[in-house]
């Protein structure tokens, strides 16, 4: 009898997490990452796709180089407070001691978030 509540238990606790609404709180609608000389411009549009407002937000980016060299920057949105369903463009310029790009990574984060869940597609 114990094991089968702490079955039940463990299904009750799975069902309620498949139930649960998506984790992702931003949504990049559209990005482009494009190297120039010791450095790379990241511009783009974002997307508040929670619930709440998302207050102080910061995009960030990792430029990946040769040789796994890397360079990041992080520079508050312009809209730095976005309400639920708003969208805000962003800019951010990323200095390199490198002249080739092999990747670029991006997210966003606030003061009391390390990184806010994001759903990223490839660059374009």
């Amino acid at each position: 009898m114990k094991r089968f509540l702490v079955f039940a238990g463990a299904l009750i606790v799975a069902g309620l997490a498949v139930a649960q609404t998506s984790p992702y709180r931003l949504r990049v609608l559209s990005w482009s990452c494009q190297s120039f000389s010791r450095g790379a411009l990241i511009q783009g549009m974002v997307r508040n796709i929670s619930a709440r407002p998302l207050q102080d937000l910061r995009v960030s980016a990792r430029i990946i180089g040769p040789g796994l060299r890397m360079a990041t920057n992080s520079v508050p949105l312009q809209d730095r407070n976005l309400l639920p369903g708003e969208t805000a463009r962003f800019e951010l310029r990323v200095r390199t001691n490198f002249d080739t790009v092999s990747r670029c990574e991006l997210w966003f984060r606030n003061p009391r978030v390390i990184q806010i869940a994001t759903l990223v597609p490839n660059p374009r």
